[in-house]
């Protein structure tokens, strides 16, 4: 008979599923993701001065970066899941192995992607975009390739501490690296206090700088806090057959789901780059305030992997159900508020990027595009509480077919009728068309039971020790308590 994984049988405590505690790791979550998303923001800005093929050639170069970079970010993601099963299951050791086998993941991770940096010239070409564009493009790629290693050592340990629970160590850092970001940039692509002026690929360089000295940061705070002591992260930097098994298992399925999804984004950016710079610039813009409504949905899915994570380790497949309607209902305010803005005043925030000629120039396409991305978001956000949901408990191969299945026999096939006919605005709608099936198919997994059943035990070397398991029957009640109350 069909078994479900559980941690220990005799945990003393409950997981706290608070509102309360919910924001105390949310509020962190979304400032750190904020000053994320305000680098790539602040970039684009700077670069937008320079004129707008230079903001189109850097939007670009971003969404083929970001492709790439999807994969490293989602296998890293397993570290958040197998810190907080631990947490839940109250292995204190599997804690601390988590996040060095993370970061050993992240440093072959950050060769392999080395080695794409003598095609990204070709690679670029291959979207047609103009001549001067591609120049930009291509060195300011490069060079946030060069910087992937400092990204890594960054990632591992911000999905450590969001295992923990613990949030506000890596916002702190993240509002600190914002603002070295900002500093180099200035120097950098404005070729101020001596420094050369290097134009897009100082922004390249400001992003690998901030991400180093933040990424080191953060190590230093784990290994120097005694709280983490009990965790015995300096003695479990040994690498560790199992607990990289286990993180591939959790980490790589999220990792090619970014990746393919990113994949068929960035046939959409390149197709939108085709149809004009003026269509691929309003794209771009658009796209970088949106961004900061899908940090509200990023929040959230995490905080939901976080206490499902914590849940399931503990055996507590109830307490994971009712987890993830509370963070979904705490995200949908915020998410109101970011919409509202959107419909209101596109005109002011398209003024953030260009000046007032070229806003004029883009608001035609730009208007239209900030409702399609509010009508996505209705759906998005709901679709990220359930995800994240799910990698908590480390049923990551569902949502990776389904992310695939949708992504390439929907999204690709639509985006490539509709461009060429529909022009920008016909290539937005099928974000929408994406969106829709995908919410469907997660809920319908979220409803049911099976999802527990991918639980990953967060155990160690030493602790393969029999336990009872109980029937996956078990958890059928779990089923009545999928409401938010």
């Amino acid at each position: 008979m069909t078994q479900l994984p559980t941690s220990s049988p005799n945990r003393s405590s409950e997981i706290d599923i608070s509102y309360r505690h919910i924001v105390a790791i949310a509020w962190p979550l979304l400032v750190s993701q904020l000053s994320f998303t305000a680098m790539g923001l602040i970039d684009t800005m700077m670069v937008g001065r320079l004129g707008v093929t230079t903001l189109a050639a850097v939007g670009l170069a971003n969404f083929l970066t970001f492709w790439l970079l999807s994969f490293f970010f989602g296998l890293l993601t397993g570290v958040n899941t197998l810190v907080a099963q631990a947490v839940g299951a109250q292995r204190n050791e599997a804690v601390g192995r988590a996040l060095w086998q993370g970061l050993y993941a992240s440093f072959f991770g950050a060769l392999l992607l080395a080695a794409f940096i003598p095609v990204v010239p070709t690679a670029l070409a291959w979207t047609g975009a103009d001549r001067d564009m591609l120049g930009i493009a291509s060195n300011y790629m490069i060079w946030r390739l060069v910087g992937v290693g400092a990204l890594g050592i960054y990632l591992a340990a911000d999905n450590f501490y969001r295992g923990l629970g613990e949030t506000r160590i890596p916002m702190i850092c993240g509002v600190a690296q914002l603002v070295v970001n900002c500093g180099v940039n200035y120097l950098l692509i404005f070729g101020k206090a001596g420094f050369p002026a290097l134009g897009a690929t100082g922004a390249a360089i400001g992003t690998a700088v901030a991400q180093l000295i933040m990424g080191g940061v953060l190590i230093a705070t784990i290994l120097l806090r005694r709280r983490h002591a009990r965790y015995r992260v300096r003695q479990t930097w040994r690498p560790h057959v199992a607990t990289v098994r286990r993180l591939v298992a959790v980490g790589l399925p999220v990792g090619v789901q970014m990746f393919m999804e990113m994949g068929g984004f960035t046939i959409f950016t390149a197709l939108v780059a085709r149809l004009g710079a003026p269509q691929m610039a309003a794209t771009n813009a658009v796209l970088q305030v949106w961004s900061f409504a899908l940090m509200f949905a990023f929040a959230i899915s995490v905080t939901a992997t976080t206490l499902s994570g914590q849940a399931v380790g503990a055996g507590e497949h109830a307490t994971a159900r009712r987890a993830t309607w509370r963070v979904l209902l705490v995200g949908a305010a915020p998410m109101v508020v970011m919409c509202t803005v959107f419909l209101t005043v596109p005109e002011a925030l398209m003024s953030l990027f260009a000046e007032a000629g070229d806003a004029q120039v883009l608001m035609p396409f730009a208007r239209p595009l900030f409702l399609i991305a509010v009508i996505f978001l209705i759906f998005d956000l709901p679709f990220n509480a359930i995800s994240g949901a799910l990698r908590g408990a480390g049923d990551t191969k569902y949502p990776m077919y389904v992310s695939i299945a949708m992504s390439w026999l929907v999204f690709v096939p639509a985006v490539w009728f509709a461009s060429p006919r529909y022009g920008v605005v016909g290539a937005w709608w099928c974000l929408v068309l994406l969106v829709l099936p995908q919410l469907g198919f997660i809920t319908h997994r979220f409803q049911g039971n099976r999802w527990f059943l991918a639980a990953t035990p967060a155990t160690d070397s030493v602790e393969s020790e029999e336990e009872p398991q109980p029937d996956v029957q078990s958890v059928s009640a779990a089923s009545t308590s999928s409401s938010p109350a």
